[in-house]
């Protein structure tokens, strides 16, 4: 389908040219064909004073009809900030390392698909918002070995091996690990137990499709699964993969789900770093919102609204 031509497809699009393996010049091309010159571009720096939010917030004043994200899931987390609760949608081009969120969303992981898809036609759904200290997160907050995975592998190595770096780390890090004390209250429903990891998911994903933190966790659902993993001894582990992959967590002993509408709060026993859509954002406590459906999101027109899994 060719680019569209009008005043109301003029867009503001976030490039980190950092993010995974993509070439930035790539990126820049493929938007200004697809946009035919009605598409300004916003290169992140990378630098700790740099607000992507307060960009594009400011440059929706100026009549922007999409935001789009072109890097990875905390690419995506900025520029989605600036939208909850606005009627801009976001539009996404996974040009990240894991682009977990795209995966949920059943998005375009290549660049091509991924500009036709939000130059021609397409639909919007609405997702839930995770809201923490005023910031607004998408997908997961992660507590534990994610945690530490993301804060301790450094950008180069993502950069020269994708994932395997991330799960390189992650090993690394599970050898002689130490179950932490977890007190957590999702809603009403309180909880203390010393686990593994513990995840707030808006989407179910575990990294790489089709592995799922557990079945009939949507983005579109107005609550938030809480997965508390403690897995202890080699056998928990094996029990842990192998039900992963039979897509049965529910069964497996070594998970314990609870979920919420309203919010979640959880202290560690000692303090851990806290992880949000791939960003360290602090250390625990941690109080989370749940906004629903404060977010338009584009997607191919099959998945509309109830049709995203």
């Amino acid at each position: 389908m060719p680019p569209r031509t009008d005043e109301s497809s003029r867009v503001f699009a976030v490039l980190n040219p950092m993010a995974g393996t993509s070439v930035a010049a790539d990126v820049r091309q493929a938007l200004g064909r697809f946009f035919n010159g009605r598409c300004e571009i916003y290169e992140t720096t990378g630098s700790e004073s740099e607000d992507v939010t307060t960009i594009v917030c400011e440059a929706l004043e100026r009549g922007f009809a999409m935001a789009v994200a072109a890097g990875g899931d905390g690419t995506v987390s900025q520029v989605a900030a600036a939208l909850v609760g606005t009627d801009t949608p976001l539009g996404i081009i996974a040009v990240g390392t894991a682009n977990v969120f795209a995966q949920e969303l059943g998005l375009p992981l290549d660049l091509e698909g991924a500009c036709s898809l939000l130059a021609g036609r397409h639909a919007t759904t609405k997702v839930d918002v995770m809201k923490t200290h005023d910031r607004c997160f998408v997908l997961q907050i992660g507590i534990g070995i994610d945690s530490l995975m993301i804060r301790d592998t450094d950008r180069e190595s993502k950069r020269r091996f994708g994932r395997a770096a991330y799960l390189w780390t992650a090993f690394t890090r599970l050898v002689g690990y130490q179950p932490v004390r977890f007190t957590i209250a999702a809603d009403e429903k309180h909880m203390r137990r010393r686990a593994l990891q513990v995840l707030l998911a808006n989407g179910g994903v575990l990294g790489l499709a089709p592995f799922r933190w557990g079945p009939n966790i949507r983005p579109d659902d107005g609550r938030i699964d809480v997965c508390i993993v403690y897995a202890r001894t080699a056998l928990d582990y094996i029990a842990l993969v192998w039900h992963t992959l039979l897509g049965q967590q529910h069964r497996d002993r070594g998970i314990r789900y609870l979920s919420a509408e309203r919010s979640v709060n959880v202290s560690t026993d000692p303090p851990l770093p806290v992880q949000a859509d791939g960003e360290i954002i602090g250390d625990t406590p941690l109080q989370v919102h749940i906004v629903p459906g404060a977010l338009h999101v584009v997607v191919p027109e099959a998945q509309q609204d109830h049709d995203i899994t």
